[in-house]
């Protein structure tokens, strides 16, 4: 196996726009040790944007996430993905902070 397999990253999707971060949280770490958890805000209305990513320490967590198919946070269904990095992966982030300051 190649290194790309080992994903210990996840997209969560269908969020309720009641869920914060630490909900986010509170509710993977039943499957590991999750050292990241974010939920996309819209920058203008300050609202979920209905999705979010979930890092953990390691892939483990991510099979035992993605073996089932009914996750639900707050009440509502949510859709799980391996978040594959794209291209290059942190060249992104880091060019985010450019011009800050």
């Amino acid at each position: 196996g190649g290194q790309s397999e080992r994903i210990s990253k996840v997209f969560v999707g269908g969020l309720a726009p009641s869920v914060t971060d630490q909900i986010m949280k509170d509710y993977f770490s039943k499957y590991g040790t999750v050292t990241e958890c974010l939920v996309m805000m819209d920058s203008h209305t300050q609202r979920s944007r209905g999705f979010g990513f979930v890092t953990f320490d390691s892939c483990d967590p991510v099979d035992e996430v993605m073996k089932r198919s009914d996750h639900n946070i707050d009440g509502k269904n949510v859709e799980i993905k391996k978040a594959f990095p794209k291209g290059t992966g942190p060249t992104k982030y880091m060019q985010q902070g450019q011009g800050m300051g």
